[in-house]
């Protein structure tokens, strides 16, 4: 009879190492209960790999276009609402201009004129919204401020005094302004505001004096073969108009000037205010259908999105049931393997001495 010796220390360093390996599984696959998807997709589906890159970086590219889209959406809803109160303002102006006409009453004169200084201060404010730390009517000039405050000491206000001396050939604060003629041949009130104040804000007088946006506007990719303009620019027709009625209106009804001349200025001013209105409204219109076309394109991308993500899904995605019950089992084993090492290690000849 012989005995063979039987060392347990290899049994309990087989077990650490099922230990080990059952842990390891279980890590995966309690991994793969919570997202639903294989741990390791490489091991899991080999050559599929690359499909599965291909799907996540479309379905990636869409989303960060729906984002663009969210941030160009922003920009529109905030450049609609500037534009409502610059139309806003023009109405209040335009009340004010229409309900001055044909008087001359001091009293009625100075109430016109201060609502029309906080019309042309509502513009100046309005056509300076940011947004981000973006102006929205800068053109894509997005960190300079588009327009320049109407101030005593602004370019805009000194040319205005320049080409009021030189063309009539005393200052605006002369008592000879009572002897301005209404209109017909130069020097007359409607050939100065026709000929010399609508050229200095048609043309380079208005980039010079009162603008620093680009005629060119932001423009955004809403899809993958789409883009559209979504913001507008200071240098719009409309708003050239809104400040050169304001300034028209401000500055010449404060001085003394006679009935039919004051009544040139009224009209002009309202003439022009209509014209900046119009196309306020042509303005937001445009930016309306900007954001009309996001929202459809914003759906369309939605739907792409959808379906990438549910063929990818159906690549990766795991058994819910069947990882479940590897979970379970795992922990079986692992518990197990527990017991039995607790009662290897107890095992001594000195328990049996």
């Amino acid at each position: 009879m012989s005995t063979a010796n039987i060392s347990n220390l290899s049994i309990q360093t087989s077990m650490r190492l099922t230990i080990r390996q059952a842990q390891n599984e279980l890590i995966k696959a309690q991994q793969e209960v919570t997202t639903g998807i294989y741990a390791d997709i490489g091991a899991e589906i080999g050559g599929a790999t690359s499909t599965v890159v291909d799907l996540t970086r479309d379905s990636l590219r869409l989303q960060s276009i729906k984002s663009t889209n969210a941030i160009a959406t922003q920009r529109l809803e905030a450049s609609q609402e500037a534009l409502g109160q610059m139309a806003t303002a023009a109405d209040e102006m335009n009340d004010a201009l229409i309900a001055l006409s044909g008087t001359s009453n001091t009293s009625n004169l100075e109430t016109a004129i201060q609502t029309i200084t906080n019309s042309l201060d509502t513009f100046t404010s309005m056509a300076n919204t940011s947004l981000g730390g973006e102006y929205l009517f800068s053109g894509i000039n997005t960190d300079v401020q588009p327009i320049q405050e109407y101030t005593d000491t602004s370019a805009a206000k000194l040319a205005f005094d320049a080409e009021f001396l030189t063309y009539f050939g005393f200052p605006h604060s002369d008592p000879q302004t009572a002897s301005i003629a209404a209109t017909g041949a130069a020097p007359s009130m409607d050939n100065f505001i026709t000929n010399v104040i609508e050229p200095m804000y048609s043309g380079a007088d208005w980039t010079t004096d009162w603008s620093s946006a680009t005629d060119e506007v932001m423009t955004s990719r809403i899809s993958q073969s789409e883009t559209v303009e979504t913001s507008a620019t200071a240098n719009d027709k409309a708003m050239r108009y809104l400040a050169m009625a304001a300034v028209v209106a401000k500055e010449l009804l404060a001085i003394d000037l006679s009935d039919a001349s004051r009544t040139v200025v009224t009209n002009k001013a309202i003439e022009y205010t209509g014209v900046a209105t119009t196309g306020i409204n042509s303005v937001r219109t445009k930016l309306g259908l900007s954001e009309n076309r996001i929202e459809k394109a914003n759906e369309s991308l939605q739907v792409q999105i959808d379906i990438i993500d549910t063929t990818l899904t159906s690549k990766i995605e795991v058994d819910a049931y069947e990882a479940s019950t590897r979970v379970n089992n795992l922990l079986s084993l692992v518990e197990a393997s527990y017991t039995l090492t607790a009662k290897i290690q107890a095992l001594s000849l000195v328990n049996y001495l």
